[in-house]
Order: structure tokens, then C-alpha cells, then sequence
């Protein structure tokens, strides 16, 4: 299962996560997030973060393509996540890179037609909305009737219902504030119980399998 924690915004978390064996991070270059890595501080991390194996996504908002190639000019970037309107057009400027574009389902009525688009060209990742009145059970069982390969399952993830999730076997689980202490503040051992959940099912999986 693929495994993304979201929202990393210092190198020892960055580490962490790649000892423990996440499949990527998100560094997330919106302004208004409380997980936002400014230009400033990515100059700084940038010779660390650029030396770690581990697969690095950026997460943007709506941001015109100079503003992201120039991210993408200093930190070796595996990915790009798009959280905004972006069109495939749009995303198409970016086609070598690995490509996530995010959709709130309690926002469209068409969210399922979104979600087939997108899907044709890259990785769609199912969200909530910040101020969503769906209830995480409600909000799996709208997603459950598009998962497919290229599906990836946000929405408020954490330890205690991760499994609900790897039941239904999306491509990838991606979770923030699921492993925190505090609003952007990593918790570095709820990252460790996290992962050895995810291990402990998919060998419990392949057991019965």
C-alpha cells in the first residue's frame, strides 16, 4: 500500500518517514496552510530534503506555473499535487512528473465524473472539505464506488480507522493531521504506530489471501 503523510516540514520528520517506510511526504507550498514551507525556509531544507530516497510530492493551490517551476528549480520533487481548479491542461505542463490531483467530493455533485476524468491522466486523491458535514463513515462509503488503481483515500485518516480504509483497497492513503500533536506539528511515534498498522494488515491480508 502506498502511503503518503502530507504537511512535512522539517528534515527530522522527513527522515522519519523514511526509516519507518512511507512511501512519500507532502511538502505543501500554499500560503494559507499551517503546513506552508516558505520559499525561504525551502532554500533551507532543500540540501537535506533533496539527499532522502524517499518519494517527495509538492502539494499547490491554484498557483501559476512560474511559481511552481521555480519550487521545483531548487528541490528535487518526485510528484505534484494539485488542490485547486487546476484543468488538465494545466497539469499537462507537468506531465513528467507523478501526478495527484485532489477532489473534495462534498463539493461537486459531479465528483464521480471528476474523478473518471482526472483518473486518465493521473492519480485522483478523494478528500473532504475543510468544513465537510460528511461523516468519515459517509465520506468511505461515497468513495468506495470509484476506488480504482489510480485512487488515493484522504479525508481525515488515522490510526484508529485506517483499516476501514485498507479494506477497500485504494492505490494510496493519505493522512496529515491524523499523525499530529498539533495543527502542523508531526508526532514522530503516532507516524511509527501508524506504519506498523499498515504492516501488521497487509500480512495479516495475505495470510487469508
Amino acid at each position: 500500500m502506498w502511503i503518503k503523510i502530507c504537511g512535512i516540514t522539517d528534515i527530522i520528520t522527513a527522515l522519519h518517514c523514511e526509516i519507518e517506510g512511507v512511501s512519500a511526504i507532502g511538502l505543501v507550498f500554499v500560503p494559507w496552510s499551517p503546513r506552508f514551507i516558505s520559499f525561504e525556509k525551502l532554500k533551507k531544507l532543500s540540501p537535506h530534503i533533496n539527499r532522502l530516497k524517499i518519494m517527495k510530492i509538492g502539494v499547490f493551490m491554484n498557483q501559476r506555473e512560474e511559481e511552481i517551476k521555480k519550487i521545483l528549480d531548487i528541490t528535487s520533487l518526485d510528484g505534484i499535487q494539485f488542490h485547486g481548479d487546476e484543468n488538465l491542461e494545466f497539469m499537462k505542463k507537468f506531465k513528467d512528473y507523478f501526478l495527484i490531483k485532489a477532489i473534495n467530493i462534498d463539493l461537486y455533485e459531479d465528483w464521480d465524473e471528476k474523478v473518471k476524468y482526472f483518473s486518465q491522466f493521473s492519480y485522483v486523491l478523494l478528500d473532504r472539505s475543510k468544513n465537510s458535514t460528511l461523516s468519515f463513515e459517509e465520506f468511505l462509503s461515497r468513495a468506495k464506488r470509484v476506488i480504482n488503481s489510480k485512487t488515493i483515500i484522504a479525508g481525515g485518516i488515522r490510526e484508529e480507522n485506517v483499516y476501514d480504509v485498507l479494506k477497500l483497497r485504494p492505490f494510496g492513503i493519505d493522512l496529515s493531521s491524523g499523525v499530529e500533536y498539533e495543527v502542523g506539528k508531526k508526532d514522530l511515534l503516532k507516524i511509527s504506530k501508524f506504519m506498523r498498522k499498515v504492516r501488521d494488515y497487509n500480512y495479516e491480508d495475505r495470510k487469508t489471501s
